[in-house]
């Protein structure tokens, strides 16, 4: 069995410092836009119940994207990449 030749170490870890550091800059720019979220998608009497809700969003978007990884890894797993990635589209 011949399986496909990988790509070479280089370009490895530049796609993992790249896709690293869109990651971060997603989390800075949301912090640094977080009271203007808060402000625009949540209107509340008090500022803080605002953020509050600002940040409990941001919260469960971060913990969920392990667990969908996790999720979409095991139906690719049963059902193949083709279906996996057209279910997630």
């Amino acid at each position: 069995m011949t399986s496909a030749p990988s790509a070479p170490k280089p370009f490895q870890i530049a796609a993992a410092v790249i896709g690293n550091a869109l990651e971060w800059y997603d989390f800075i720019v949301f912090g640094f836009f977080a009271v203007i979220i808060a402000r625009l998608f949540f209107p509340s009497e008090s500022q803080y119940a605002s953020l509050l809700l600002t940040t409990a969003t941001f919260g469960v978007g971060f913990f969920m994207r392990p667990v969908g990884g996790i999720l979409l890894g095991i139906y690719a797993d049963r059902w193949g990449r083709q279906h996996s990635c057209s279910s997630s589209v």
